[in-house]
């Protein structure tokens, strides 16, 4: 009987546990049969955790296993409704950076995750205490049933749903879930979740004569579309990227009660050498650190895992690598701890040798970001500099909570969700402008490239069918094409032609196309995404 009890509490606190991502909506899991998967996956984990627990003789012992399931499904609730995933394995460092992202776990816990707790912690301790276990034949052996009918139902339901055969549905045992890392948790339950990520522990492999065939002939490939050589070897004195978080396009020209929204970002695009605001986002699961992935190294992000995660220590062909064989110091700047999205390491992978986190300049928000962007900028101003800035003002979910603004759009004819996106992108913009300002009084502004470039759309925006985000490369140092262009282009197009503008002549020229180049050509998204696989599972460019 105790047994049997205890399997429906473990199931219902995983049920609890499931519930924002699954009852509240998800476009990865919006039919029945996933439903009916997710279920599977619940008992399933439930009745391994009441294996183990019902292990115990004692009954303190039993409430002290009890008490850590608990624990971590508390933690996996509050992580949720930050990071819209569980607590990946390889991700548990940021579990202490949530005050660092503009959310304390005070003000993500609510009311019914204490009134749950309470439920379930004192049924636990009646269950184990107080019940007599009337149910003798009921043998701890008998939990291997649940456990085999319910991993079973889990690839059935799986099965159908992709509409494949029994067996080969079971072939995703092997780690590859049909599905990215963080729909398998909630899909497939928590132990098939902790087997996809030690499984992407261990991504790396040996490069196939297939792998060296592909990379030699993209290298062929751009051979035959390099440029003459260009006897002007001039660089700029700075290179400032800014990866502005989730700006889009329509905000750099938005009008709101009459103002622009964002007024010296609008400014920067009209004077800018180049400005395209029809750039299309790639990113995948990774979001943010697949953006700055992109923008630094030349690929996309892994097609299935999350690549900060999984390859965190791998190396690239970074632009902080290539600005240090020209002269550059390198610096980054963000508005978070240094463990947040691997920032350390991946530092250390794009040759990034200083970097400038909430350690050192104290606050997770734009304004004191760009106070250090400032000292900083102070501090190189004798030397070359490659620095990055990024924002977090506009940074879901900080921008649904972020207490600071600089004013108050109250246009009705916006959706509220965008008006509030305009009050943050403003915030952004003003600070912007600072830094913008700070070049100018130094002298740096008119001998510096300056782009700016989104990182990703921006996901609570209404008009989905404007999701385009701007490119702007300004400054006062000259290049060679001046334009402002509305074709489609893509973020992967930014690394080689930031290569150019530098004058780098090397094999490796990203995946994307040089969009001063009329010779160069992009890869399709297929190519794209199998060479990316390629450089990241194999560590391509690892001495």
């Amino acid at each position: 009987m105790k047994r049997l009890l205890t399997l429906i509490l473990f199931s219902s606190l995983l049920l609890y546990t499931h519930y924002d991502y699954v009852v509240m909506g998800d476009g990865d899991i919006n039919k029945l049969i996933y439903y009916l998967c997710n279920v599977c996956g619940i008992i399933f984990d439930a009745s391994i955790v009441t294996l183990v627990a019902c292990a115990f003789k004692r009954a303190g012992a039993r409430m002290v296993a009890a008490g850590i399931f608990w624990a971590w499904c508390m933690v996996n609730v509050i992580y949720l409704r930050h990071f819209d995933t569980y607590v990946d394995i390889t991700m548990i460092g940021e579990v202490r950076n949530f005050d660092m992202l503009g959310e304390s776990i005070v003000s993500l816990t609510h009311i019914r995750d204490i009134v749950v707790s309470i439920l379930f912690l004192g049924a636990c301790y009646w269950v184990f205490f107080s019940t007599k276990d009337r149910w003798k034949q009921l043998r701890w052996y008998y939990l291997f049933v649940p456990i085999a009918l319910s991993f079973a139902g889990i690839y059935v339901t799986n099965s159908r749903a992709k509409h494949v055969p029994l067996v080969k549905a079971f072939n995703f045992w092997g780690g590859n879930f049909g599905s990215n890392s963080y729909v398998v948790g909630y899909r497939y339950g928590f132990f098939h979740f902790f087997y996809s990520n030690l499984y992407t522990l261990n991504m790396h492999r040996d490069r196939t004569e297939a792998d060296i065939k592909s990379m030699q002939e993209l290298s062929r490939r751009r051979a035959t579309e390099a440029m003459p050589a260009n006897d002007s070897t001039a660089l700029p004195r700075n290179i400032v990227f800014v990866l502005m978080e989730s700006i889009m396009s329509d905000a750099v020209t938005a009008v709101c009660d009459g103002d622009s929204v964002m007024p010296n970002l609008a400014r920067l695009a009209r004077e800018a050498q180049y400005c395209n605001l029809n750039m299309a986002s790639e990113v995948g699961i990774g979001w943010s650190s697949d953006g700055q992935l992109i923008y630094m190294s030349g690929i996309l992000q892994h097609s299935t895992k999350n690549t900060v995660n999984t390859f965190t220590h791998n190396s690239h062909r970074g632009m902080g690598s290539i600005c240090k064989e020209l002269g550059y110091s390198t610096a980054m700047v963000i508005p978070t701890g240094k463990h947040v999205w691997h920032q350390e390491e991946m530092c250390v992978a794009y040759g990034i040798d200083s970097l400038y986190s909430t350690i050192k300049h104290g606050h997770d928000d734009d304004k004191h970001l760009v106070d250090s962007t400032i000292q900083v900028l102070n501090h190189y101003k004798n030397e070359r500099l490659f620095v990055t800035i990024l924002n977090i003002s506009t940074h879901t979910p900080i921008s649904q909570h972020f207490p600071e603004r600089m004013r108050d759009f109250n246009d009705k004819s916006f959706p509220e969700k965008e008006i509030l996106y305009f009050e943050r992108a403003n915030y952004f913009d003003f600070h912007l402008g600072r830094m913008i300002e700070a070049l100018r009084r130094n002298g740096q502004w008119d001998n510096s490239l300056v782009i700016l470039a989104s990182d990703h759309h921006d996901d609570d925006w209404v008009d989905k069918t404007h999701n385009s985000i701007p490119l702007i490369i300004t400054g006062g140092f000259q290049l060679p094409v001046q334009q402002h262009d509305k074709a489609v282009i893509y973020q992967t197009d930014v690394y080689p032609t930031l290569l150019h503008l530098l004058h780098v002549k090397q094999d490796w020229q990203g995946v994307g196309r040089d969009l001063f180049n009329p010779k160069s050509t992009r890869l399709s998204p297929a190519e794209k995404h199998r060479i990316s696989d390629i450089i990241l599972e194999t560590d391509w460019f690892k001495k």
